[in-house]
């Protein structure tokens, strides 16, 4: 493909799989933006999209790539350990502490004064079991038990007010922001909530929004409709919104609203800060809470990911779609076109590099110790 010249998505998606290349969206939008500026693509050993950057090749495969070096790919692993890394650097994160699956009477001892708590998963990539806002050792038995049948350990969080948000950072300088909100309808007045789920089910369709999926009726409906004493057959009225899960994810019908504009210069500068806290994390999907109409004080960082969803933010429900893909691939050849986003043009200084790596000694230091049980 020459420099300059318009490459349609189609034809992309076309021209990976032709060259044996995995062709799902992510990687299709990034060769597309990669080939329209002359930048060469080819398969890996494993099918998946690789590049040549400097001396380096980097490759793609969905959300996961090694652009990421493998400490701060490591690191941003294990929640618990990322949060303490932030902190050192004056970020905002919830207090939180990892227990073993046995250990669930000193997981509520500490969670008794932090209450209510967040108890979920504390490895990166399992963000489908949180369970929030919980009060009473009941409800906390409940999540805790059902978190440690998915995982040797569980992270237990103080709960802190705010509306998420997932916040793309590219080369440490904000990309785009999406505010992520949890599957809901809105009420017509004479339409039943079942009725609104199948209208909205059928927008989703028509809309063909690769990223936003129906919302399934399920027992979480069922029981999130009970807490606000309304079923399936409630008819809420015109303007009402109606809550159908408690999380946001948009595989099980959330919405992403674009709010890249939202950002205060405050909350921008937390969310990079981040980059500075994880030296070599170069591409990362920082989810925070920020206080929006009423709810939450101040900014906080509640998870870093290093393999995060680029295509939410080219395929928003609401508000103005972000070249993701462009930027990325501008951050990574700078020299090939005006870049969007400053790249630094140094590695860390060593002496950060030297402190990051100190820390991360500590850290696994201690974690050998408490899972010999010499650390108590």
């Amino acid at each position: 493909m020459m420099k300059g010249v318009v490459v349609e998505l189609s034809d992309t998606y076309e021209y990976l799989i032709k060259h044996d290349i995995k062709g799902g969206l992510t990687s299709t939008l990034i060769a597309n933006r990669a080939m329209v500026k002359g930048i060469r693509v080819t398969p890996d050993s494993k099918r998946r999209l690789s590049m040549q950057v400097g001396k380096s090749r980097i490759w793609f495969d969905g959300a996961r790539s090694n652009l990421n070096n493998l400490l701060a790919r490591r690191c941003t692993r294990y929640k618990d350990v990322t949060s303490r890394l932030l902190q050192n650097h004056g970020v905002k994160t919830p207090d939180n502490a990892a227990f073993f699956s046995d250990q669930i009477h000193e997981a509520w001892a500490w969670a008794s004064y932090q209450l209510p708590v967040v108890v979920k998963p504390p490895n990166e990539g399992m963000g489908s079991s949180v369970h929030v806002g919980l009060s009473e050792f009941a409800e906390f038995e409940r999540a805790f038990t059902a978190v440690a049948s998915l995982s040797e350990r569980v992270l237990v969080e103080r709960f802190v007010p705010g509306v998420e948000h997932r916040v793309l950072l590219i080369y440490g300088q904000v990309a785009a922001a999406a505010r992520r909100v949890p599957a809901n309808v809105i009420g017509d007045g004479t339409s039943t909530i079942a009725d609104l789920v199948e209208q909205k089910n059928q927008l989703r369709t028509e809309s063909q929004n690769p990223v936003h999926y129906h919302i399934p009726i399920d027992e979480v409906v069922v029981q999130e409709l009970k807490k606000r004493r309304l079923t399936l057959e409630s008819v809420p009225g015109h303007g009402q919104q109606v809550w159908l899960r408690p999380n946001s994810n948009v595989h099980s019908g959330g919405d992403g609203v674009d709010a890249t504009d939202e950002l205060s210069p405050e909350e921008i500068a937390m969310a990079q800060k981040v980059a500075t806290a994880i030296p070599g994390l170069r591409l990362a999907g920082v989810d925070m809470l920020l206080p929006r109409d009423g709810h939450g004080v101040e900014p906080y960082v509640l998870e870093v990911n290093s393999s995060p969803m680029i295509t939410g933010h080219h395929y928003p429900w609401v508000g103005q779609s972000r070249d993701a893909a462009g930027m990325l691939v501008d951050a990574m050849f700078p020299k090939s076109s005006a870049s969007k986003i400053e790249v630094p043009q140094s590695p860390p200084a060593e002496a950060a590099t030297t402190a990051f790596r100190r820390r991360m000694r500590y850290f696994r230091r201690r974690w050998r110790w408490f899972r010999s049980g010499e650390l108590k």
